[in-house]
């Protein structure tokens, strides 16, 4: 089985304390799933299966940025892996010579200084014309994609299928909080109805809307007049007298 270096400060750095939960544990799957030279085959659905989350492919890319590189459909790089677990590369390593040809393979390596600087600095440059068309077709569906207010203006207009959909939540009153953490938050996303969504299945989020029943505190007597008591709506009892069946005081006085 494979070891592989984490950073122990990790969850002391701002950016990741920033993640919701389901990005936070995506990021430690990704590490831990890639290959050794930071590559991973795209499969989201299976990520998800496995850590039991919702997951999208356009709001992990939207959220981690230049972290991950997209760097042909069904592959994605993270360049600071190659920083993090071996430093500067070294052919003359046989470990490292394999990371060599597998970067340079899918044109991602340029230099033993630039791995150690960061790697993808300059990744576009080793693209090759196919690689180039695929960014520009990439650049014109994100132009098509709807608006944030368009997307929004969706949700609320379908607020009703979603609290089916989540019968224990006060939906109206989640999306106001939703949109007051957008706002407060700055966060953007590609899918803001997949977003609302996990925003509803989230428990850090959820807030008590079913209300525990009320016990009503009530005076029930011996009809004969011999004894009362204080006791709970819907609890029965009998006088210690005459046996009599205890009832509220207001039908034993009738």
């Amino acid at each position: 089985m494979a070891k592989r270096f984490i950073d122990t400060g990790l969850f002391r750095k701002k950016w990741i304390r920033q993640l919701d939960p389901n990005m936070k544990l995506f990021w430690i799957y990704l590490l831990t799933d890639c290959d050794h030279a930071g590559i991973w085959d795209v499969d989201v659905e299976r990520a998800s299966f496995q850590l039991k989350v919702e997951l999208d492919e356009s709001d992990i890319l939207d959220t981690f940025n230049r972290k991950i590189v997209a760097f042909k459909p069904g592959k994605w790089f993270v360049p600071k892996f190659i920083v993090y677990q071996y430093g500067e590369l070294n052919k003359s390593n046989r470990a490292h010579l394999s990371v060599i040809k597998i970067l340079t393979k899918y044109g991602l390596y340029k230099g033993l200084n630039e791995v150690e600087q960061g790697a993808c600095k300059s990744l576009e440059g080793a693209k090759d014309k196919e690689q180039y068309k695929e960014l520009e077709l990439d650049k014109v569906k994100n132009k098509e994609k709807k608006s944030k207010k368009v997307q929004l203006k969706e949700i609320e207009d379908s607020l009703e299928t979603y609290q089916t959909d989540f019968k224990n939540r006060n939906v109206k009153k989640e999306f106001l909080k939703f949109k007051d953490y957008l706002k407060m938050h700055g966060k953007n996303y590609k899918n803001y109805k997949a977003a609302f969504r996990n925003w509803l299945r989230n428990e850090q989020f959820q807030s008590a809307t079913e209300e525990k029943e009320i016990k009503e505190d009530i005076i029930i007597a011996c009809p004969n007049g011999h004894y009362k008591r204080k006791s709970q709506k819907g609890i029965v009892g009998v006088c210690p007298e005459c046996r009599a069946g205890l009832v509220p005081q207001y039908e034993a006085s009738a």
